[in-house]
């Protein structure tokens, strides 16, 4: 005789768990994190979580790959541009700013202590591929003398990073989810301390 049917899946979808564990990873940190802590959260048994997947490693890729798919095409248009060095700088960096304030958790995850576990830890050489760019382009606009040197480029590149996503993904912050997605003005916002410190006002 057939056997018993299967239980039924669990309330909620997969990207209920996405955002659960987003939110639990940004509070507590991955490693803090444990699947039990996810399930409760959503209601679910561990046992109901495991129906949807395989365990944190497979959250954390699952949550940071649309970033990273992101972060390569900014990557791919600044690639493909023809402009001054200092308006493809600043494009990049309202490339990036705007990405992560539509979605905070993910942005922060992606550029966060963790990323993605395991090498070849796509997260981290996608990260490093930005800040290469930004620097590159950083050096061109020193030569060119749009933007003040003095500074490493690949400090340079942190820095500016560090600074654009970090004030979009801030909690309290214009991309924290509090509120609606920030407007484009509001986005140069975030760009207009490190850019006008860097070229002296120019940009």
């Amino acid at each position: 005789p057939p056997g018993p049917p299967p239980p039924p899946p669990p309330r909620g979808g997969r990207e209920d768990v996405l955002t659960a564990a987003t939110a639990l990873f940004r509070e507590r940190g991955y490693d803090a994190t444990s699947m039990s802590d996810i399930a409760a959260r959503l209601g679910f048994t561990k046992a109901a979580l495991y129906r949807h997947v395989t365990g944190k490693a497979e959250l954390l890729r699952a949550i940071t790959g649309p970033v990273r798919a992101d972060v390569r095409a900014l990557l791919a248009a600044s690639a493909a541009g023809t402009g001054r060095p200092v308006d493809e700088l600043t494009g990049l960096l309202r490339g990036l700013a705007g990405a992560a304030a539509v979605g905070p958790g993910r942005y922060a995850l992606f550029w966060g202590p963790d990323g993605e576990p395991g090498p070849p830890a796509p997260d981290a050489v996608c990260r490093d591929e930005v800040v290469r760019r930004l620097a590159d382009l950083y050096e061109r606009a020193v030569a060119q003398g749009d933007v003040r040197g003095g500074i490493a480029p690949r400090l340079a590149a942190r820095l500016l990073v560090g600074a654009i996503v970090g004030a979009a993904v801030e909690p309290g912050g214009p991309g924290d989810g509090a509120g609606p997605p920030p407007s484009p003005s509001a986005v140069d916002v975030l760009l207009d301390g490190p850019v006008r410190f860097l070229t002296g006002g120019r940009a």
